[in-house]
This record gives C-alpha cells, sequence and structure tokens, in this order.
C-alpha cells in the first residue's frame, strides 16, 4: 500500500479529501494529516510516508518550505501539492523541488476524484519505472586505478563538509582543490537521488555565486547515467565558469579576493556589510576593492548587496509567512521603515504590497 499523508491548513480540506477520494481503488491510504509543515515533519520523524500531498500557502511553515526539507531528509518520497489557484510560479518552484503533480483546488469541483488519484497512481508507477540505480552500478566503470586503490584515508570529509567545500569558490581556479573534491564526492557513493538532491542545491549556490560574473544560468541535466556522466558535468560547468571569469586585466589573486566577496554577501546576507569591512576580510584596500569589484562584476558593491538583499527579501516574502519585520533583520536592514522605503524604491511596491500582488492566495502569519 502506497502510505498517504495531507497536510493543509484548512481543515474541512483535509477531511475533505480523506473522506471523498477513493484511496483504496489506487491501493493507496491516509495514514497521517497535519496543519502545517512543522506539524507534518514531527509526524514522518517517527511515522513512514510514501506520498505527500501538501498546501503550498500555510503559516508557520509554507508548503516550499516543506518540500525543500522532503527533498533532503526524505528523497525518495513521492510529492504531490495543492494550490487554490493556478499560480504557475509556486507550481514551477515546486516541481523543481521534485513534486510530481499539481492539484488546483478548483479542479477537485470539475474532476473527478478517480481521475485525479489515477493521474497521481500513474506518475508513481513510472516514477518508480525508471527507479535509479543501485550505487554500485551507477559508480562502476569509472577511474580502474582509483577503485583498485584501497581507501585508507580516515579523513575523508562527510557529506555536511563536502558540501560546504562545493559551496566554495576555491574549486575553480585550483586544478589539486578541484580534483580531490570530486574524489572525495565519489568516495561518498551517493544513492542517486541523494546526490541529484546534492547538486541540485550546490547549483543553486553557485547560480548565486558565480551568475554576477558569467550571467549565464548553470543548469542540471535531468538525469545522469553513471558517475562518470557526473564527473564530466562538474568539469565543463568549471570549464564555462573559469572561461567567463577570465578578466585578463586583473590577476587570479584579485579575482578570487572578489568572488570570496560574493561569497560573504551570499552567506551572510543578514549581516551588518560594508564595503569596508569585506575589503578587509579580503586583504585589500577599500578603494582598490571596490574598483576591482566594479570592473570584474559590473556593478558597484553597495548597488550588489542591496540588489541581492531585495531579491532574498522577495523570496521570505513569497515563500514564508515571516513579518516584514522578521524579514528586514535578516536581509541585513534593521530598520523596517528603511527596507520598506529602499524595497519600494527598488520594486515600485511595499513589501507589504508585494506580498500581496504576487502571492494572491497565501496565507501569512505573524510567526
Amino acid at each position: 500500500m502506497i502510505r498517504v499523508m495531507i497536510v493543509d491548513d484548512d481543515k474541512l480540506v483535509r477531511k475533505g479529501l480523506i473522506s471523498a477520494m477513493p484511496w483504496g481503488d489506487f491501493d493507496m491510504e491516509i495514514v497521517g494529516e497535519a496543519s502545517n509543515g512543522e506539524k507534518a515533519l514531527e509526524f514522518m520523524a517517527e511515522n513512514a510516508v510514501d506520498l505527500l500531498l501538501t498546501d503550498l500557502a500555510m503559516p508557520v511553515m509554507s508548503g516550499i518550505e516543506l518540500l525543500k526539507v522532503v527533498r533532503k531528509q526524505y528523497p525518495g518520497m513521492y510529492t504531490v501539492v495543492l494550490t487554490f489557484h493556478q499560480d504557475f510560479e509556486y507550481i514551477q518552484e515546486a516541481l523543481r523541488l521534485g513534486a510530481i503533480d499539481y492539484i488546483a483546488k478548483v479542479q477537485l469541483e470539475k474532476e473527478r476524484f478517480e481521475e485525479v488519484l489515477g493521474r497521481i497512481h500513474k506518475r508513481i508507477l513510472e516514477e518508480q519505472k525508471h527507479a535509479p540505480q543501485a550505487p554500485d552500478v551507477f559508480y562502476e566503470r569509472t577511474d580502474f586505478q582509483d577503485e583498485a586503490t584501497p581507501q585508507v584515508d580516515k579523513t575523508v570529509p562527510n557529506l555536511d563538509q563536502v558540501k560546504e567545500q562545493w559551496s566554495g569558490h576555491e574549486w575553480m581556479n585550483q586544478d589539486q582543490i578541484f580534483a580531490a573534491q570530486v574524489k572525495q564526492l565519489k568516495h561518498l557513493r551517493l544513492p542517486q537521488t541523494k546526490l541529484i538532491g546534492l547538486l541540485y542545491t550546490l547549483t543553486d549556490k553557485w547560480n548565486l555565486l558565480f551568475h554576477p560574473v558569467h550571467m549565464a544560468k548553470i543548469a542540471l541535466p535531468d538525469a545522469f547515467e553513471s558517475w562518470q556522466e557526473v564527473e564530466a558535468w562538474l568539469t565543463d560547468t568549471r570549464d564555462m565558469i573559469r572561461k567567463a571569469m577570465d578578466k585578463p586585466a586583473f590577476s587570479q589573486e584579485v579575482v578570487e579576493c572578489v568572488m570570496k566577496a560574493v561569497h560573504i554577501v551570499s552567506e551572510e546576507i543578514q549581516e551588518q556589510i560594508t564595503a569596508a569591512i569585506i575589503a578587509k576580510r579580503v586583504n585589500m584596500s577599500r578603494s582598490y576593492f571596490s574598483q576591482c569589484f566594479k570592473e570584474i562584476i559590473g556593478t558597484n558593491f553597495s548597488e550588489f548587496l542591496r540588489n541581492n538583499r531585495i531579491e532574498k527579501a522577495k523570496e521570505y516574502l513569497l515563500y514564508t509567512n515571516k513579518t516584514i519585520l522578521w524579514i528586514a533583520e535578516h536581509v541585513g536592514y534593521m530598520d523596517e521603515k528603511y527596507f520598506s522605503r529602499t524595497f519600494r524604491e527598488q520594486t515600485g511596491l511595499l513589501p507589504s504590497e508585494y506580498r500581496m500582488k504576487h502571492g494572491a492566495g497565501r496565507e501569512t502569519s505573524e510567526g
């Protein structure tokens, strides 16, 4: 049986879906329900769930936030999203996070319940038919010399350490570091679903880090057939970024300092960051740092920092139910009024207006 959990802040919706849907006809059974993402995670920590149906607009923890956690902690779980409006921005984000289908609640009045469940059941069967290969099969036919060498290095990093290393920029310009990180990633022998999840997370981080420099978005392939393809993709991605980052007027050391500055902005957006502070951290004078940053990135540091803060604020506004004050503080503004004024200057809307316009149908919470 496929064990199903329903997450929706509307109790009537939950009860309606549980009672009206012909779950048994499709080898499914309801094992749990929750009113928000946090309660859902508490349930999943204690109970097995195969299929998660979740609303997108919920207080405490939104459906998008829940999907992000599920993708990381339960990569084998199938997810379907419920949405009141056919808001394709949210639906696209949900599908990007691994959802196999979505149900617009208004459709439930028009479609037969059997058709909805039949479609979901068919998707699950298709996913199972194309199940990932076992790690031993996926990682075989790689470098035979490397495979034959016994692993005696007891300092091989764990998954969190590997993720942290790849989130930085050092591997871009230093061949030895890149080769070591590729070997360490391979040594983890992650199941394909977990490996794809990791690469998806890293691709998002790399786009934040390197997109300002090379402009082209890094794209992850739909699937990898073997570890060789993963290694080739990592090499090609590195070569593409290095080519775009090639700045003949500056030394490699200067380019690395600027990339370190971009990385700091990405990782510490909530902190009180200034050009003077960052210049000191990358061992450059403020004036030379500002000059190099503008010529390499294409915009001055203060504008780059402001743009990143506003983009992060948009993300919080759309995908969380946090208050404006909380969002302001978590993107580096200690004054809520100044944050709102800056946000309006950049977008033409106050934060509350932006959330209302682009998040129609979503619920907000003072949490």
